[in-house]
This record gives structure tokens, C-alpha cells and sequence, in this order.
């Protein structure tokens, strides 16, 4: 049999489980093992290419991604540090006028603040689903508020 021009011969040596795996199976199929043999390694080959290609195209899209969500990302970020930076004027600007207006000694104001704080804390623990109840519960809010005006630090957690 001669080769075709884009043809070339090869000689493999397989173990003689592997040969004879390889011969049932032409057997069911009815082809020849050399035929068998090189569809397994078109297979192979197109396996291994699909994961190359696998690959690039991951690449690819993650740094699409990474380019379109980034500027996005910053945004957030930019808009959360002017949030936090109004929330930390709001809470000492509050602070300053509770102190100023009401008519208490430095201890009982300071025993206020950290029990405002830990509510705070405890407001920033709480689920999305669980703050939604929370603030729907007016009684409950309130009687959070009533905490801080009676100095009742102990009953919150």
C-alpha cells in the first residue's frame, strides 16, 4: 500500500491487554485496529485542542469581564467611601449636638455613645431579610431608641 503525500507511517508498540482490547473492539465495529487507532487519536487530538481552546476562551472572556465590571467595581467602591464619610460627619455632627442640647454628665454621655454603638453594631449583623422585618416593626425600633435614653446598656446585646 503506498502513502498518501500527506500521509506518514508510524509503528506503535501497545501492551498486549491494550492490543487486545483494541482488536474486540474492531471486531464489534468491523474496521481494522489501524483504523480504530487513528480514530482514537483524531479524538485525542481534538480533545486536547478543545481544552487549549477551552482555555483561551476562559481567558478571554475573564478579561473582558474584568475590563467592563472594573470601572463599575471603582464606582461602587468611590460611592461607598462618600457614603461612609457622611454617615461618620452625620454620626459625630449628631454626636456634638446631643452632648451641647442635653444636660448630662460626661459619664452618662459616654455610656449613650456606646450603646448607640453597639446598636449600630448590632443593626450592621442583622440580615437583609431580617433588617426588612426589623425596620417593619416600629415597636421594636422604638423600644430600641428607649434603650439608649434610659441608660439601659445591659439589655442590649
Amino acid at each position: 500500500m503506498k502513502l498518501k503525500d500527506d500521509e506518514n507511517k508510524r509503528s506503535i508498540r501497545f501492551e498486549a491487554s491494550t492490543m487486545a482490547e483494541l482488536k474486540k473492539l474492531s471486531a464489534l465495529r468491523n474496521v481494522y485496529v489501524s483504523d480504530l487507532v487513528r480514530e482514537f487519536v483524531k479524538k485525542g487530538l481534538a480533545v486536547n485542542s478543545y481544552q487549549e481552546d477551552t482555555d483561551l476562551i476562559r481567558e478571554i472572556v475573564r478579561e473582558e469581564l474584568k475590563d467592563v465590571l472594573e470601572p463599575q467595581i471603582n464606582r461602587v467602591v468611590k460611592m461607598l467611601m462618600k457614603i461612609g464619610k457622611a454617615a461618620a460627619g452625620t454620626m459625630y455632627s449628631n454626636l456634638n449636638i446631643i452632648q451641647n442640647i442635653i444636660d448630662q454628665d460626661q459619664q452618662e454621655f459616654y455610656e449613650m455613645v456606646n450603646r448607640s454603638l453597639r446598636l449600630g453594631v448590632d443593626y450592621m449583623k442583622k440580615k437583609d431579610t431580617e433588617i426588612d422585618g426589623y425596620l417593619g416593626q416600629f415597636d421594636e425600633v422604638v423600644l430600641d431608641s428607649d434603650k439608649l435614653n434610659k441608660g439601659m446598656g445591659s439589655e442590649i446585646k
